[in-house]
């Protein structure tokens, strides 16, 4: 994922990410099971660490009930996912039960926190 800090901060980008996925589940999203469907943040640096563990205990507590399975780590090696998988909701808009979708917001994967 690539953000714009001018656009959206960090905190933000990390808030709408538990907004818009199940972080209770161990390696699992929807039907989908296994360790690529973890909910992870991979950070870049110090702060962002620092940041993503504030927000994941912040939103563990009042969201979730101390329930999240989320870890945050330092990003390390990296590969791109392969290519159909690159905005998948963008190309299959029904092809997955999007929580935006869910709660009567389809705008939200067009915004400027999509891309």
């Amino acid at each position: 994922m690539v953000f714009d800090p001018s656009v959206v901060s960090y905190r933000q980008l990390l808030e709408f990410f538990y907004r818009m996925h199940d972080p209770t589940t161990l390696d699992r999203q929807g039907g989908d099971i296994g360790t690529q469907y973890r909910s992870a943040i991979f950070t870049h640096d110090d702060e962002q660490q620092r940041i993503a563990e504030k927000i994941t205990d912040q939103v563990n507590k009042e969201w979730w009930g101390n329930k999240v399975t989320t870890v945050v780590t330092p990003i390390g090696q990296w590969w791109d996912a392969e290519d159909y998988h690159q905005l998948y909701l963008h190309k299959n808009p029904s092809g997955y039960e999007c929580p935006a979708q869910l709660y009567g917001d389809p705008g939200v994967i067009r915004g400027p926190m999509a891309v």
